[in-house]
């Protein structure tokens, strides 16, 4: 069936009837789905939190080889880890999209449970949105969350000697996009040279709320972001806000064991993929020296890469033989 012969206010039904919502997950709910605004109960003495992102076919996501499910995945997980990069919680979330009006009924449902499963994921529901008529699919979603005054992290404060971390292994989002783009006319290549799970980072990113919640309640951390530009992209917009410097060390980086095992493949060294991907949706943060054994304690995985210094707004790389160079800001740029 055709959206043209469901219509909008049909296709809002089919969505509440899909994907009713879990009691669990609907506690701060008083409305969701059907009135003109979803009504919340709000904690006073919480801090609210809100964020916005946006997906265009053909801009932001290919379906040669993303599925409809895959798309909404990703729409979602990217507002759950910007909530994340702020060390709070995701209360509720509303969707607009943009549906031409041949697409069929089954992908648009197929598109609505993806953010419906990252969203049910993570604790929180879609609550309202809105629906218009586009050439294009245009998902945009906003998400609403909280944080505990204690618990708010921001870019702005590194402070000169901090040890600088990052969770997780870095790469594989652009490699696997790579991989994706070159051969998404011959997929049987997938199958037998490559490792799947290198595209699921690109197709299907997981954001690290539960490991931002534990790094907040067992450090104390004085910046944090996540990797949605790249490593030295997102590093730098927390040298600027903080108005410090960065020195890096080689060997420290963690680069995923399946970009090394795909370099051949690639185009370009695996520290470039580590330093330069977008999208890896890890944490980037910075602690006081005096947290380093605490960093040991933790379930997350987490590598210490460099540390903050007096240098304003430089980024230096120190490699294994102790030679310097000064790094490039680069990172996705939209225009």
């Amino acid at each position: 069936m055709k959206l043209k012969e469901l219509g909008e206010f049909g296709l809002i039904d089919l969505f509440r009837k899909k994907f009713p919502a879990p009691p669990e997950a609907g506690k701060r709910i008083v409305l969701g789905l059907g009135d003109d605004c979803a009504v919340l109960k709000s904690y006073p003495k919480n801090l609210l939190l809100f964020t916005t992102d946006s997906l265009m076919e053909r801009v932001h996501f290919d379906l040669s080889y993303f599925t409809w499910e895959d798309v909404g995945i990703k729409a979602m997980s990217a507002n759950v880890s910007d909530i994340a990069a702020m060390g709070g919680l995701p209360l509720a979330s509303v969707v607009s999209l943009g549906l031409p009006k041949k697409m069929e009924v089954d992908d648009t449902l197929n598109l609505y449970s993806g953010m419906d499963k990252m969203a049910k994921k993570f604790g929180f529901l879609i609550v309202g949105g809105d629906i218009f008529l586009s050439d294009k699919v245009v998902i945009s979603v906003a998400l609403l969350g909280e944080v505990e005054p204690k618990f708010l992290l921001k870019r702005s404060g590194a402070k000169i000697g901090d040890l600088i971390c990052v969770t997780g292994d870095l790469g594989e989002s652009r490699a696997g996009l790579e991989l994706l783009q070159s051969h998404k006319k011959d997929k049987s290549a997938f199958g037998s040279t490559f490792n799947k799970d290198i595209f699921n980072k690109h197709l299907r990113p997981v954001p690290r709320l539960f490991e931002s919640r534990e790094l907040v309640r067992k450090l104390k951390i004085n910046s944090m972001i996540d990797i949605s530009d790249g490593l030295l992209g997102d590093l730098y917009h927390i040298l600027e806000e903080s108005c410090v410097g960065a020195r890096l060390f080689e060997d420290k980086i963690p680069i995923s064991k399946k970009v090394l095992k795909l370099s051949p493949f690639l185009k370009q060294k695996p520290l470039d993929y580590a330093l330069y991907s977008g999208e890896e949706y890890e944490l980037l943060f910075t602690v006081d020296r005096k947290d380093l054994m605490s960093l040991k304690t933790l379930n997350t995985k987490v590598s210490v890469i460099g540390e903050i210094t007096d240098k304003a707004l430089r980024m230096e790389m120190v490699n294994r033989y102790n030679k310097v160079r000064v790094l490039e800001k680069r990172g996705y740029v939209h225009f």
